[in-house]
């Protein structure tokens, strides 16, 4: 238990002092890396203060600093695409007997929830001494917010390694080191409030109680399954996406408890039976504060919006030199290492779940490749494939116990520390000048494989022009 505290507090003090330092010192200016995680920022606020998810109060504000594109000046009354304006209608009767139609809107995030309600005890103490909300207070209370999230994840991986998975404590501590600072959850995730962040804890934490109830045979299994259930289910409600691993455990399930068929439907029940509260909230606050299924910001997106094109998106979620999981973290090419000498040795049948994870990251890629975000809007690195980092991480471990590991563990960690050195400059460089430049958008993304303009060599090129080396660092940019 003593390396849980260890990682979550050290965790947590190098994501919010990365960002704090740099910020402070004016070498990156940008405090809040995407505007869909404004809501997010918002909500701890309305429920602390007036008991709502709705940000009502706080409408203004955030219209006039992140306006909706298409209506910079709020005379077209264009609702920001990251909220959602619910309309309350219903018949009244005014002083003089009149009956008329009351109209009142609300305003609530377009997106998933759950990242906003986990962020709340962050904001509690600042509530109660009534401190002022400005913008500047609530990007510091998200990015301590945003951390722990993330510095609790790795945590509880830590722990999941080193109970369910055979590890001593340094081969675990290594893999959480891979998964903290080696992916872009140390540059992106950690840095705001995403839902990628919520989703990672709750899967983390299903993972944990699935491999309790499979390895711990005890009386208490059952519940383990409903825990594992429950909380599958809240990292769906933190990002749909993690439906898959939902369905995917079943798979595990099932091979965990095939000599057994009774014991195969109780279990398998029970693990259903965890998604019943999860379902239960949703409902409530969905017909509660949103109204309809149809005010859920995912809803208008799922028919028209898989306009990416295979081959491209799959590659590019892997190769592209500006958003590719194998460019932004090329550590994790020892997860398809991990996964070769799984299949090699034929220890797969008896390892089933790495080959469940090795098709969920198979699936999930393949799905993000159609969508025509695949490579996450203005973020940094490979944000829409986020949500299988732990998968990425869990894959290494047949690389990690190998006798491959013993003799290669050079390389393994010149790449690792050149992960790491990738999210730091992240940290430094990641404000949005770049997607400025050279965004052209899904329709032509010729600007995602580009390597004389990716991310890296453009800002190589301002280093250069703040050194006086180089006039401008793009075409567009201005000089110095």
């Amino acid at each position: 238990m003593k390396w849980f505290v260890k990682i979550v507090l050290l965790s947590l003090m190098v994501f919010f002092l990365s960002w704090f330092v740099v910020f402070k010192l004016g070498i990156n200016k940008l405090n809040l890396q995407s505007e869909d995680t404004i809501p997010a920022l918002f909500l701890p606020v309305t429920v602390l203060k007036e008991g709502t998810f709705y940000i009502d109060s706080y409408y203004e504000m955030i219209r006039e600093k992140y306006p909706h594109p298409d209506d910079p000046t709020g005379e077209l009354k264009m609702t920001p695409f990251y909220l959602r304006r619910v309309v309350f209608t219903q018949y009244k009767d005014d002083e003089f007997g009149n009956t008329y139609l009351d109209v009142q809107p609300h305003y609530i995030s377009a997106f998933p929830v759950i990242s906003g309600l986990l962020a709340i005890p962050v904001y509690i103490i600042p509530m109660l001494i009534d401190m002022p909300i400005t913008w500047e207070n609530l990007t510091l209370l998200g990015h301590i917010a945003g951390a722990l999230i993330i510095a609790f994840s790795g945590g509880f991986f830590f722990l999941l390694l080193k109970k369910h998975f055979d590890l001593d404590e340094r081969k675990s501590l290594i893999l959480t080191i891979v998964y903290l600072f080696g992916t872009i959850n140390y540059a992106l995730i950690s840095q705001a409030l995403w839902q990628h962040g919520s989703m990672q804890l709750f899967l983390i934490l299903g993972l944990y109680f699935l491999f309790n109830a499979i390895n711990e045979k005890t009386s208490d299994t059952l519940s383990q399954y409903f825990w594992a259930g429950l909380m599958f289910g809240i990292s769906i409600l933190s990002r749909p996406t993690s439906a898959l691993s939902w369905i995917f455990i079943y798979v595990i399930i099932y091979f965990a408890n095939q000599h057994s068929v009774k014991n195969l439907i109780n279990r398998s029940l029970f693990y259903t039976m965890g998604l019943i509260p999860v379902a239960a909230f949703f409902m409530w606050y969905n017909q509660t504060y949103y109204l309809s299924i149809n005010n859920q910001g995912y809803s208008d997106q799922l028919g028209d919006s898989w306009l990416g094109r295979f081959p491209e998106g799959f590659l590019g979620v892997w190769f592209s030199p500006s958003k590719g999981i194998l460019i932004y973290s090329p550590v994790i090419v020892f997860s398809l290492i991990g996964l070769y000498l799984l299949i090699k040795n034929k220890h797969w049948q008896k390892s089933i779940h790495f080959i469940v994870f090795a098709l969920i990251v198979l699936i999930h890629t393949l799905v993000i490749g159609k969508w025509k975000h695949w490579y996450g809007g203005w973020s940094f690195g490979y944000r829409m494939s986020a949500d299988i980092i732990p998968y990425l991480v869990l894959l290494m471990i047949p690389y990690i116990r190998s006798d491959l590991f013993e003799k290669t563990k050079k390389i393994f960690f010149g790449l690792l520390v050149f992960s790491i050195l990738v999210q730091i400059f992240g940290i430094i460089f990641f404000d949005g000048i770049w997607h400025a430049a050279y965004d052209g958008g899904y329709e032509d993304t010729g600007w995602l494989w580009s390597i004389k303009n990716s991310e890296f060599l453009f800002n190589i090129r301002r280093i250069l022009v703040k050194l006086g080396l180089m006039e401008q660092a793009c075409p567009r940019c201005l000089p110095g």
